[in-house]
């Protein structure tokens, strides 16, 4: 395994425990106010600055390879850091490619499926969406 695919997999368990300390505190990711701090906090997505996002794979709108969707049927959670590219960040979505284990993916992510955001070690919203 690749280191940086060590670090992804310690990350996102970290994230997975941090999301259960904070989840009841933190503010669901519909509102216009939490899209505006999501645009921001995507386009400021670095080496030294990661962005988790969780989101809802069958939400309308997202759109992602047939065998991505096999993998994470509910619910997927990707981190803008390393390998990432093309990130396009819209009023409503935001588009961006990413590696899967060598394998190129283009996703498309409308904020109404974002269930989490994550900036670096803070989370921005979650909660549970309606």
């Amino acid at each position: 395994m690749r280191a940086g695919g060590m670090i992804v997999t310690w990350l996102l368990v970290v994230l997975a425990a941090a999301s259960l300390i904070t989840r009841a505190n933190a503010e669901p990711c519909s509102a216009t106010a939490d899209r505006v701090e999501m645009a921001v906090s995507l386009r400021h997505a670095t080496e030294d600055r990661p962005v988790h996002v969780t989101f809802a794979t069958r939400t309308d709108g997202v759109k992602m390879p047939g065998y991505l969707i096999e993998k994470y049927p509910d619910e997927m959670t990707i981190v803008l850091q390393y390998e990432f590219d093309h990130l396009v960040v819209k009023d409503d979505r935001f588009e961006v490619g990413v590696w899967f284990k060598r394998k190129y993916a283009r996703l498309t992510v409308p904020f109404a499926a974002v269930r989490g955001l994550w900036d670096d070690t803070v989370q921005k919203c979650g909660g549970d969406q309606q």
